[in-house]
């Protein structure tokens, strides 16, 4: 055999192998999404089952996961905490995009006293874990009266290391003659961002915008910490309430489950081009 033929033969197998690794790898990180949505649809049971397909499909457990919370109080249902998650996942997303995109401007492009040590101490943050500053926190907000309040929930968490990280190193790439001609032509330092930068920073803000979501969406031990009201629960919290102490109704927990996982599946899909673009400039010049 041909040496060209070995080195075919060789990258043959080596593609086999890699895809069927990956292969392997969908099935096992797609075999508990599968179960869940499987048992969602069967018929409702306190015995776990095993099956990956549904036998005998009924929906009655979206129906019955829908209007769950009622058991606990009867002004509130499923929506109500779809509700308080969308609010504060909005309320914490959009704005940290600005603040995350501003500070990363500044230490990008601007000449201030102290910017490799203040980018350094926002890369800082991004090495403490959160339950080191967990009780910290809550102290401060006790203090601030912010216990079972929607602030409690957005404040804390409108800014980030790993955000600022990311808008920095892209503003970077960004050629210093374009803000060189934006100055000529009497932009303001605001405008130049705002008209300019903001704009070109699509990928990023994209990428961001879906782990922002998704961070905020799937929030549950600083809420747990902060939140006892059930009116203000959302709803990553609400579904512990699926979970009885003795017997849980598997068919209305996954139920739940699945229905808290839409919204994000879908944000994902809106944006999916634009996220995956952020990823890979992201890896290519981080």
């Amino acid at each position: 055999m041909s040496t060209k033929g070995i080195i075919k033969g060789r990258r043959a197998t080596t593609s086999v192998l890699m895809y069927a690794v990956l292969i392997l790898g969908g099935i096992v990180m797609f075999a508990p999404m599968l179960w869940t949505l499987s048992t969602s649809l069967s018929r409702d049971s306190v015995i776990i089952s095993h099956r990956l397909i549904p036998t005998d499909i009924t929906f009655e457990n979206y129906v019955n996961a829908w209007s769950f919370p009622q058991s606990f109080s009867r002004n509130t249902n499923l929506g109500t905490f779809f509700l308080n998650s969308i609010f504060v996942s909005a309320m914490i997303t959009a704005p940290a995009l600005i603040i995350d995109s501003l500070a990363g401007y500044v230490l990008a492009r601007r000449d201030i006293p102290g910017r490799n040590l203040l980018f350094y101490m926002a890369l800082a943050t991004m090495m403490i874990p959160f339950y080191v500053i967990a009780v910290p926190l809550f102290l401060v907000v006790r203090k601030l009266r912010w216990l079972d309040t929607y602030q409690g929930m957005i404040v804390p968490f409108l800014a980030s290391g790993f955000g600022i990280f990311m808008f920095r190193q892209f503003f970077q790439t960004i050629p210093k003659e374009l803000e060189d001609a934006a100055l000529v032509d009497g932009c303001s330092a605001w405008r130049i961002y705002w008209s300019i930068m903001l704009p070109l920073s699509k990928p990023v803000l994209g990428t961001m915008t879906v782990f922002k979501i998704m961070w905020s969406w799937n929030q549950f031990f600083w809420p747990l910490l902060i939140i006892n009201k059930i009116e203000l629960k959302t709803l990553s919290l609400a579904l512990t309430m699926f979970r009885g102490l003795n017997v849980t109704m598997w068919g209305v927990l996954c139920a739940g489950l699945t229905l808290a996982t839409i919204p994000i599946v879908i944000v994902y899909l809106l944006i999916q081009d634009t996220f995956e673009k952020g990823i890979v400039m992201g890896a290519l010049k981080g």
